[in-house]
């Protein structure tokens, strides 16, 4: 078997979970002991992240993060003139809350091309510009502080699920809210995390026993937090070395738009993360391929794995790439578990397939 569906979920590193999963909330002196090991997992991220860790919360992963920082915000200026910027081609959990606050008079949201956003710094008292470090379909590497400096007055929050322990980052002065998830990086899942920079203000809509600040109640998944500070760790250490050897597969599997006619690479600029090639095998259904590559023990996907049953327009036609590319696009997502003799033997199944493919056609 061959997996390189990585950024729709990472197989599982097994890491030590801690022998403390009590509730951290608990006065005895095992409770004790699991807040005292929660702290210490809470500062480790944060060295990583590079944020205090008074501005670091844990959630149950990227979609619960991106929810609290859009919504949190929504509800926390909901009395004020807000804008809410995002572009169409953005994750669902980043789309999907602005909408649903936008529904409901919250915010106004616009949702359209950076090329089409106005100057809108006179005209709302506060702005969100909502954008993802790396896009999960095109592995495109988002310019924050270009932007931030277009737009210094507004908050940005960022969408780290493809990069976080991937792509050398840490948070600067021009990011104020980012968003990770624990499965995305050889973590568990249901388990991730939301930095917020002091003096942001959100609005819980997670009420209970006042865990995590009184943001986000919930007793804390301490075997998953204590994995996810592991794992990130060694992640965080070994990422030059992982760089450079993602960098070789996706190098050598992008050779197929040589080696093969009809065949390109979707990317926004050639500004683009190693973990992620789009590809269009076009005269193809990215759907039969996908199922016949899979027959032959190699996982790939179609592009974001919460999309895959929607038949609204695609994310690739939203960034402007034509119907035909997106409808015969495959993505290959890579992580540090995969070898370059698993790309050698995946470029030539897929070399086979898509002219076995093209013959029967």
């Amino acid at each position: 078997m061959i997996y390189f569906d990585n950024a729709a979920t990472t197989p599982i590193w097994q890491y030590p979970l801690g022998e403390n999963s009590y509730n951290p909330s608990s006065p005895h002196l095992l409770g004790i002991a699991a807040e005292r090991q929660l702290q210490q997992n809470r500062v480790s991220l944060s060295v990583l992240l590079g944020c205090h860790d008074s501005e670091l919360y844990f959630t149950s992963g990227g979609t619960e993060s991106n929810n609290l920082a859009i919504l949190g915000f929504a509800l926390a200026h909901s009395k004020r003139r807000t804008i809410v910027l995002a572009q169409p081609f953005e994750h669902p959990s980043i789309l999907t809350p602005i909408k649903f606050a936008a529904e409901r008079g919250f915010i106004q949201g616009l949702i359209t091309p950076i090329s089409e956003w106005p100057n809108l710094a006179d005209k709302a008292d506060i702005m969100l510009i909502c954008l993802s470090q790396v896009h999960h379909e095109t592995g495109d590497i988002t310019d924050i502080n270009a932007i931030k400096k277009s737009y210094p007055s507004a908050i940005i929050f960022v969408d780290g699920a493809q990069g976080f322990c991937k792509e050398p980052f840490i948070l600067g002065g021009n990011v104020d809210m980012y968003s990770f998830s624990a499965h995305k990086f050889h973590g568990h899942g249901g388990i991730g995390g939301l930095v917020i920079r002091n003096g942001i203000r959100l609005v819980p809509f997670m009420h209970g026993g006042g865990q995590e600040r009184g943001l986000r109640a919930g007793t804390e998944n301490m075997a998953g937090i204590t994995g996810m500070a592991a794992v990130a760790k060694t992640m965080c250490l070994s990422r030059e070395k992982n760089h450079a050897q993602i960098a070789a597969i996706k190098a050598y599997m992008a050779t197929l738009c040589h080696e093969l006619p009809n065949v390109v690479i979707n990317a926004a600029s050639a500004h683009t993360s190693p973990y992620i090639l789009n590809m269009s095998f076009l005269g193809l259904k990215g759907e039969i391929l996908v199922h016949m590559l899979s027959e032959q023990g190699l996982h790939v996907s179609m592009g974001a794995a919460c999309q895959s049953r929607k038949k609204s327009h695609s994310t690739l036609e939203f960034m402007g790439f034509s119907a035909e590319r997106a409808t015969s696009a495959l993505r290959f997502s890579f992580s540090s578990k995969n070898t370059m003799d698993e790309a050698v033997l995946a470029h030539e199944i897929v070399k086979v397939t898509v002219q076995k493919l093209r013959g029967m056609i």
